[in-house]
């Protein structure tokens, strides 16, 4: 099975317990733009896949991959 980007960045923000409002201040993006990343309304580009990596200590290559949650 196969997590959605979405759902990734949805529970590393939770797993540093962040609101989406703190994640939008810390990477100056809008409230609403977190919203449809993690809602899978929109993509980040490569910039900001690059902050949130580096927001939630993962390789961007695990949010691109965005499968590693199902591995042992």
């Amino acid at each position: 099975m196969f997590a959605a980007i979405g759902h990734v960045l949805r529970m590393k923000r939770l797993v540093r317990n962040l609101t989406q409002k703190e994640v939008a201040e810390k990477i100056e993006v809008s409230v609403y733009m977190v919203s449809g990343w993690e809602n899978d309304r929109y993509f980040p580009s490569l910039l900001r896949l690059k902050q949130l990596a580096s927001l939630y200590s993962i390789s961007v290559e695990e949010l691109r991959d965005y499968d590693y949650l199902d591995r042992p």
